[in-house]
């Protein structure tokens, strides 16, 4: 049987030993939110990703089961899996005490704050971008039909039609 092992900064290891193993599950002990976890894939198609934190997905994305989770996984414990897996032990693995899905649902108040949040920070990336288009020169007209605005240095746009040519929505600054 064959399997791999994808590091968190995206090295490829055919069939690594189990001190590999416990090596590059050490990695997940330095903080990375850009890459937060590593797995282990079987050539069946089952994968299990450890994260930096302590949950552990098990998962076959070919055969379309899964995903489920496990939380407060050790990383003994997580080796432990990933040796079964290495091994096609899957009746094993499915005794683990899964949960459906990537992980718990987020709370309400949570998901809340992280949706503003991202509001705020599109809002700022638009707002940049937007700025940067610079002034609208009165000379030419906006070619959007029934727009009277000036056109912006290298384009045939006003700012807000410019903004919306481009990103497809309304632009959320001076209509």
């Amino acid at each position: 049987m064959t399997y791999y092992v994808q590091t968190r900064w995206g090295d490829s290891e055919d069939a690594p030993t189990e001190a590999r193993m416990r090596e590059i599950l050490s990695e997940l002990d330095t903080p990375d939110p850009e890459h937060p976890d590593t797995w282990l894939s079987h050539e069946t198609g089952w994968t299990l990703s450890v994260f930096e934190g302590d949950t552990v997905i098990w998962e076959n994305p070919e055969e379309e089961q899964g995903p489920r989770y496990l939380q407060k996984v050790s990383r003994e414990d997580a080796l432990r899996m990933w040796l079964l897996l290495s091994r096609g032990a899957f009746n094993e693995l499915e005794s683990e005490p899964w949960r459906d899905g990537y992980g718990p649902p987020i709370p309400e108040a949570e998901r809340n704050q992280r949706q503003q949040e991202a509001m705020q920070i599109t809002l700022k990336i638009d707002r940049d971008f937007y700025d940067s288009l610079g002034p609208e020169d009165p000379t030419r007209t906006c070619r959007h039909e029934g727009c009277n605005r000036g056109a912006v240095k290298f384009g045939i746009f006003c700012r807000p039609h410019h903004f919306e040519s481009l990103y497809n929505r309304s632009c959320p600054f001076e209509h």
